[in-house]
């Protein structure tokens, strides 16, 4: 291949537009250990399960992805503007083990555990008087949230990757006692575009409702129970699922055509005993190359002769195996690999030039010129 590299960047981009992929047997997938500069998904679920609900306030909650931070703010009884206290007061309000006045909502929902809400009193009323009776007949010492309204804010700005919020499970929205017709939960991306989701009202108290997100670069995650008067409802929020993408790290290195022929099982090289046969070639040597008539090996034996067909076979079966071997590779050289798998499943059919320019760009790949280098 003599064309520079170069112009190898160029077609693979105008290759990656040529043909959509699908997933097939022959592909890999771009979520595969094997992928460079692709993204792994890891999903995670906060339920605050390992929480005490003496802890107060929470302000964050860690795990494999980093750190989220928690803040719940809530508004003071008798307020009828969105004005909320600055100080946080999320608690964690454990059902199996209700406390208040809120056995009849919130301690419902038994098979949810632990979940968070914003509390009725502040940090500082329960440290001054943990055993003081409130006019509602319990102890400020006891979780209980906020009757009069309150936000929720969860902050993933600090994760170093990308995340994508997912679902969120909002627990006691109802219109029994009051209407809570203003309750919403707002995700806040890196853009700082703004995407709602309304919440559902349900006529008997402790509802449990699932609000699927799927908002992608989330920053900030926020949940209000809000809604008409000054007695507007509470709740509170559990199972907050969300995705981190972190990028692949790029891990091996290539080999080119030459040396996969030589180091298949029924090589010439081999039966000499010059060269060992590389555990990658596993039993592909004796399968089926797609309808070409021929197995792998044959294939990588037959002379191409200007055949496109055979020029793009023999550099679209060593980067086959270098990716079994444990190499990564490029989206960019992916998506060409993909594309040429489609190509010889019969499922498109691209000109002489197209395949040599995906050619080009696998032998560029096979020879650690793409991607990661070439084997030592």
């Amino acid at each position: 291949m003599k064309r520079k590299l170069n112009k190898i960047g160029a077609l693979c981009l105008g290759a990656m537009f040529i043909f959509g992929c699908e997933k097939e047997d022959d592909m890999i997938s771009l979520n595969s250990s094997a992928s460079q500069d692709a993204v792994v998904q890891n999903c995670y679920t906060i339920n605050f399960e390992n929480f005490s609900t003496s802890n107060f306030p929470i302000t964050q909650v860690s795990g494999a992805y980093g750190t989220v931070g928690i803040m719940a703010m809530k508004r003071e009884k008798g307020n009828t503007s969105d004005v909320y206290t600055s100080t946080n007061v999320a608690r964690v309000y454990d059902a199996n083990n209700p406390t208040g006045d809120d056995w009849h909502d919130l301690g419902l929902r038994k098979e949810l555990g632990k979940m968070l809400m914003a509390n009725m009193y502040t940090p500082a009323q329960v440290a001054a008087t943990p055993n003081a009776i409130g006019e509602d007949g319990f102890k400020y010492s006891e979780p209980s949230d906020n009757a009069w309204g309150a936000t929720i804010e969860m902050d993933f700005s600090s994760i170093a990757h990308p995340v994508t919020l997912k679902s969120i499970v909002v627990v006691d929205v109802d219109n029994n006692h009051v209407v809570e017709n203003q309750s919403y939960v707002r995700v806040l991306d890196a853009s700082n575009a703004i995407h709602n989701f309304p919440l559902q009202m349900f006529a008997a108290e402790g509802s449990a409702q699932t609000v699927n997100m799927n908002v992608a670069n989330a920053k900030k995650l926020i949940v209000v129970f809000d809604g008409v008067g000054t007695s507007v409802g509470s709740g509170a929020i559990d199972n907050i699922m969300f995705c981190v993408n972190v990028p692949e790290v790029p891990r091996g290195c290539t080999r080119t055509q030459g040396y996969w022929k030589n180091h298949a099982p029924n090589s010439k090289s081999n039966k000499n005993g010059k060269t060992k046969v590389d555990p990658a070639w596993g039993s592909l040597y004796d399968d089926s190359f797609f309808s070409s008539g021929k197995n792998y090996m044959e294939v990588l034996n037959t002379p191409p002769k200007g055949d496109a067909y055979y020029i793009l076979a023999h550099q679209y079966i060593a980067a086959k195996l270098n990716v079994a071997a444990g190499a990564s590779i490029p989206a960019n050289v992916l998506t060409v690999y993909n594309n040429a798998t489609l190509y010889f499943e019969g499922k498109s059919s691209p000109s002489r030039s197209t395949l040599i320019q995906w050619a080009e760009i696998l032998d560029a790949y096979n020879n650690g010129r793409m991607g990661v280098p070439h084997c030592n």
